[in-house]
């Protein structure tokens, strides 16, 4: 089996202009499969945060696409891309 890397992407819902999660999970789950990088495994909203979980087999690539897709779709700019491992590192989506 191989091993993935799990990304949380945190949108604050105050500045979430979406008409619902779908519009960024549908959109990320696509290029994330045709990439054959990956897929979105899940996500809440709650507590004013919105989130989507995401799984990828290549940490920076799939990283670069998260970005690409968030980018394209103009989250805000204060959405947090938060990778797991031995020790969570948070991302920003416009670095």
């Amino acid at each position: 089996m191989r091993e993935t890397t799990f990304f949380e992407i945190i949108l604050q819902s105050a500045d979430f202009t979406f008409g619902g999660r779908d519009e960024i999970e549908d959109p990320l789950d696509e290029a994330l499969q045709r990439s054959g990088l990956g897929e979105v495994t899940g996500g809440g909203s709650g507590m004013g945060v919105a989130n989507i979980d995401v799984e990828v087999i290549e940490a920076e690539r799939g990283l670069a696409l998260i970005r690409d897709v968030l980018r394209e779709l103009g989250v805000a700019p204060n959405t947090i891309i938060r990778q797991d491992g031995s020790q969570s590192i948070e991302h920003r989506v416009y670095d």
